[in-house]
């Protein structure tokens, strides 16, 4: 969707959501998912991130990579470590 709106200055995100029969809403919960660091994508796809971490959550994240960790109440990975 991403692709769709940033070329296309028509383009909204309520045509993109009445076209795929989902709410705004719905449309921009998702599309903050691809802000998240890719450090946390990959805990998140590895498992090791707290229990009861769901993606709704993730939706909410702060847009800063360096403070997505603490949103989450985490610590972010060294360096060394990532």
């Amino acid at each position: 969707w991403l692709d769709e709106l940033i070329p296309d200055p028509a383009q909204t995100i309520e045509s993109i959501a009445a076209r795929e029969n989902r709410s705004p809403r719905s449309l921009r919960m998702t599309l903050s998912l691809a802000f998240l660091s890719p450090e946390l994508v990959k805990a998140a796809l590895e498992g090791p991130l707290p229990r009861g971490l769901h993606a709704t959550r993730m939706t909410e994240m702060p847009i800063l990579w360096s403070d997505q960790w603490g949103g989450l109440g985490l610590q972010a990975p060294s360096a060394a470590s990532a």
